[in-house]
């Protein structure tokens, strides 16, 4: 007598193997809520402007109105394009609230003079007595050591 007759092993009948959905589905989930909570988002201003460097930058204490102009010489005021007329109504309806107001243009490098100048004349047209440039400090150049 085998042992097969005595102890015969149950046949299970199993079907086709396949991989579950879902522990891939939950492992997506953990990824994705990871990349999430670990991801930095750059602070966007909107506007890329390179400002030009200066020896003797110096920041500002006080409140201030920022003005930039890109490299083409359009003028934006709080992420919109302005012209110059604009400018002077928004400088002088701001500066009717708040007649200390210092006004900072931010210029792009690139741009042109003419441009900026423009810009300058429409912030002092509109009534702004602080006007200033906004500038990098210049990084100072040390020796090449060989």
């Amino acid at each position: 007598m085998q042992t097969d007759d005595l102890c015969p092993m149950p046949v299970i009948n199993t079907g086709k193997p396949e991989i579950s959905m879902a522990p891939l589905v939950d492992i997506v989930f953990l990824l994705l809520i990871f990349f999430m909570v670990t991801t930095i988002f750059p602070e966007n201003n909107g506007l890329l402007i390179e400002k030009p460097d200066s020896e003797n930058a110096a920041a500002l204490d006080n409140k201030h109105l920022v003005i930039k102009l890109d490299r083409q010489g359009i003028a934006y005021m709080e992420e919109r394009p302005v012209t110059t007329d604009d400018i002077k109504r928004l400088l002088a309806a701001e500066l009717s609230i708040n007649p200390q107001l210092a006004v900072t243009i931010h210029a792009d490098r690139r741009a042109t003079t003419e441009s900026l100048i423009d810009v300058i004349d429409a912030a002092k047209a509109g009534g702004a007595l602080q006007l200033g440039i906004a500038t990098d400090e210049k990084r100072s150049q040390e020796p090449v050591r060989e």
